[in-house]
């Protein structure tokens, strides 16, 4: 079939305005459909101009065609590469004989989907025909080429010696495949193993069906990719880092009724924000499947064809979740208990989300703020605080005994966060009742409970001033002519709240310097 657009290696054809060479085949990625790596050549002044772009060429009413009512729903959605041009053509060939001449060696040739079921040994896999993917040989076939290309080598232009050791061991060799002979053909034996089943070679045909349906993007590079960014080490924190917006990208489109059940990481571009540059993987909700869906990051009942659920977009984010952590993929057999690290919340996380029963998962919101509230409990400052006291009359010859009392208060929040409170009072009128002033005081400051809705620097101040009205009606009911100072710092994690009244002083001491952080309220001062 000569006419139409023939796509194969160097081929050059244009879309709207722009004029396209192909540059390789990056395979078949997703069901029924073509990559391929193309130079871009803009008829107008375009900055996508010289720059490689992704040719997605498969049937009009596929995976493309979802991705297109999906883009029209989404709008100028920023995590979605823009899509440069799409058009339908009438009559288009794929030469997979030119296309595999510059197929990428570390990538397997691509597998259709088992038709809802369709055995192993009824795919075409194992008949040799991917619709575009070299087929397989026999064994029989490629024992017989091997005999038949023997390796010539210059120690082989001579008749080797063989030596006594290597006669008596090949006469053992020649027993043994004796005895396995006369044990294959032992019928009882025969019985207890499975024929060997043939299948014809096909030969690779040109896909050549039907109307088809191309849409080009830009391609990101190679080593902004979210593949490259997984074969690399990368601490708890910045996983987490990385998957929160993925799993956002995902929330965003279950919200407009659409899920993203599988991903191709070398088309996910890491950057500012993430962006998705193919999205044949996204279904409307409830769409039930005619065949079944295998992959790295694909829900187990994905195979059965099962309709379309959050549960499998959950999934999905927590298998990039798992390579992320563990720096490789999922294992394929679902028979065995996935071992997971025991790194706190991270554990329960995946856990939950990779069960094999999909109501046992989280929601997108559920996992979403979960992986928001495990990155911050990551981020969070471990502070010790230490702490120390010393009292001195000083060298008054009027007074043998201090009024000041203090106290310190220390407590791990619900947060996570460690906070600290501690207070110095100074009573005033008279020995009694100055020590009883400062006493009651600290007591009261100490013994508030702590609102756990505190969250804000303006809660935490509220709640500071609250302390002060509680302590200063205590000692006005409890001292009639006496009075106190009250200074109090509450710290969480490293930030430090200060309120005082009266002259007693807080320092801040760093790098060998001190620093008054308190006004004295006193006669003297104003």
């Amino acid at each position: 079939m000569t006419n139409g657009l023939v796509i194969e290696q160097d081929a050059e054809f244009s879309i709207d305005n722009y004029n396209l060479k192909v540059q390789s085949y990056l395979g078949q990625l997703t069901v029924g459909i073509h990559y391929f790596e193309v130079n871009i050549e803009s008829t107008d002044p375009s900055p996508t101009t010289g720059n490689l772009g992704l040719l997605r060429v498969g049937s009009s009413d596929g995976g493309l065609s979802r991705e297109l009512q999906l883009r029209e729903k989404l709008g100028n959605y920023a995590m979605i590469a823009e899509l440069l041009a799409s058009t339908t053509k009438d009559s288009v060939v794929i030469n997979p004989r030119a296309c595999f001449q510059s197929f990428p060696q570390d990538l397997d040739p691509p597998q259709p989907p088992l038709k809802k079921g369709e055995p192993y040994s009824k795919s075409p896999f194992f008949k040799g025909d991917l619709g575009g993917s070299p087929s397989l040989q026999k064994p029989e076939e490629i024992e017989s080429s091997e005999q038949q290309s023997p390796v010539t080598t210059d120690q082989q232009e001579s008749e080797p010696t063989v030596t006594e050791e290597e006669t008596t061991e090949q006469e053992v060799n020649s027993e043994t495949r004796e005895d396995l002979s006369e044990t294959a053909k032992d019928p009882e034996t025969e019985s207890e193993y499975l024929e060997e089943e043939y299948y014809p070679e096909n030969e690779i045909s040109p896909d050549s069906s039907g109307q088809k349906l191309m849409l080009l993007t830009s391609l990101p590079e190679s080593q902004s990719t979210l593949e490259t960014w997984l074969q690399e080490e990368h601490s708890d924190q910045e996983s987490l880092s990385l998957i929160i917006p993925i799993c956002q990208c995902f929330y965003y489109l279950y919200q407009r009724q659409w899920c993203l059940v599988d991903v191709i990481p070398k088309l996910i571009e890491i950057g500012k924000p993430i962006k998705f540059f193919d999205l044949t993987s996204a279904y409307p909700i409830d769409q039930k499947l005619d065949y079944g869906l295998l992959g790295n990051y694909c829900a187990v009942e994905l195979s059965s064809g099962n309709p379309v659920q959050e549960s499998m977009s959950t999934y999905t984010v927590a298998a990039l979740l798992y390579q992320a952590i563990h720096q490789q993929l999922l294992p394929q057999d679902q028979t065995l208990d996935i071992q997971i690290k025991p790194i706190p919340q991270i554990y329960q996380l995946l856990k939950i989300c990779l069960s094999s029963v999909p109501e046992e998962r989280f929601s997108l919101s559920q996992l979403l703020s979960l992986l928001i509230e495990t990155r911050k409990s990551f981020q969070k400052t471990q502070v010790q605080w230490q702490v120390a006291s010393k009292s001195t009359v000083g060298l008054s010859t009027s007074r043998l005994h201090n009024e000041d009392s203090y106290g310190v208060r220390q407590q791990q929040l619900s947060n996570g966060d460690t906070m600290i409170l501690a207070a110095v009072a100074d009573g005033m009128g008279g020995m009694s009742q100055g020590d009883l002033a400062s006493q009651l005081a600290i007591k009261t400051v100490l013994e508030q409970p702590i609102p756990s809705e505190l969250k804000t620097v303006n809660q935490y101040t509220e709640w500071l001033v609250s302390l002060f009205q509680n302590a200063n009606q205590s000692v006005t009911k409890a001292v009639r002519d006496g009075g106190t100072t009250l200074s109090v710092i509450l710290g969480i994690s490293n930030n430090l709240l200060v309120a005082h009244v009266g002259d007693s002083r807080i320092y801040l001491i760093r790098k060998k310097q001190i620093c008054q952080l308190t006004e004295d309220h006193s006669l003297v001062a104003m």
